[in-house]
């Protein structure tokens, strides 16, 4: 038996991995989760970051780790699968939230860049999905919950190397979530539309393009993080046991409306 497979021991609180977990949207489901109760070990390259969202987490009342490494690294990803197993004994919830945006005509864009962004987007979150397989399949409440985006329904000009990455995730989440229903396994793709965050900050040096986007989402508005986070403790929690294999767009309506 291999060190992520061990008989699951008694824990004091469920156990979620969060990666990205160092700002924006990763952020706010990882204090989410700790405010609904996991112990929550983050992931991100940077580890002052992750040391302000562990802090931010402590401060609220709950518990939480931080785990430097980056995504694009096999080694660093398995090692947090590992580091977890050994301190805890078990994963309950894994979510897959680390993400990069290259914007560039795609005339211009090197390949090299476009591998990039799949290597972090979607081959990262195959190769922790399966790294914590032993692990999740061991949890009465075994769940993985891919971060996608809107922009993996809709071709955007300038994105193809994002467009195509979410658009693999959600291909990704309905092949394990069928493949793995039988462990006992739920996966579930969250794709969020426009979110206040670093990524749409620019919108706010730019009241035209702010306007032009809004006018496309029925609510007029953007997602906060939290809304995400809040989210996303739904569909890990046992009101969405049934829901697995689906991709859950989160948008304001945006998607409607096209």
């Amino acid at each position: 038996m291999s060190p992520t497979e061990e008989t699951p021991t008694a824990r004091s609180a469920p156990v979620a991995l969060v990666t990205g977990a160092s700002r924006n949207i990763g952020r706010a489901i990882a204090r989410a989760l700790a405010r609904d109760g996991f112990h929550v070990a983050c992931f991100a390259r940077s580890a002052d970051d992750l040391a302000e969202t562990v802090k931010l987490i402590e401060q609220d009342g709950g518990t939480a780790t931080s785990h430097p490494g980056d995504a694009t690294n096999e080694g660093d990803l398995r090692s947090v699968v590992g580091a977890i197993s050994a301190a805890h004994g078990g994963l309950d919830l894994l979510v897959n939230n680390a993400g990069i945006i290259h914007d560039t005509p795609s005339s211009d864009l090197d390949p090299a860049d476009f591998r990039r962004v799949l290597e972090v987007n979607l081959v990262a979150y195959f190769t922790l999905a399966a790294a914590s397989h032993g692990l999740l399949r061991n949890s009465p409440r075994g769940t993985v919950i891919n971060i996608g985006s809107l922009f993996g329904s809709v071709g955007v000009a300038g994105r193809a190397a994002y467009c195509a990455s979410k658009a693999g995730v959600e291909g990704l989440t309905r092949a394990l979530a069928t493949e793995w229903a039988r462990d006992g396994i739920r996966v579930v793709c969250v794709a969020p539309g426009y979110v206040e965050s670093d990524i749409s900050s620019p919108l706010a040096d730019d009241p035209d393009l702010a306007k032009l986007v809004l006018r496309r989402i029925p609510q007029r508005r953007m997602a906060s993080a939290d809304e995400i986070g809040s989210f996303v403790c739904l569909l890990a929690s046992s009101s969405a046991a049934f829901l697995t294999g689906q991709t859950v767009v989160i948008d304001g309506g945006q998607l409607a409306a096209v």
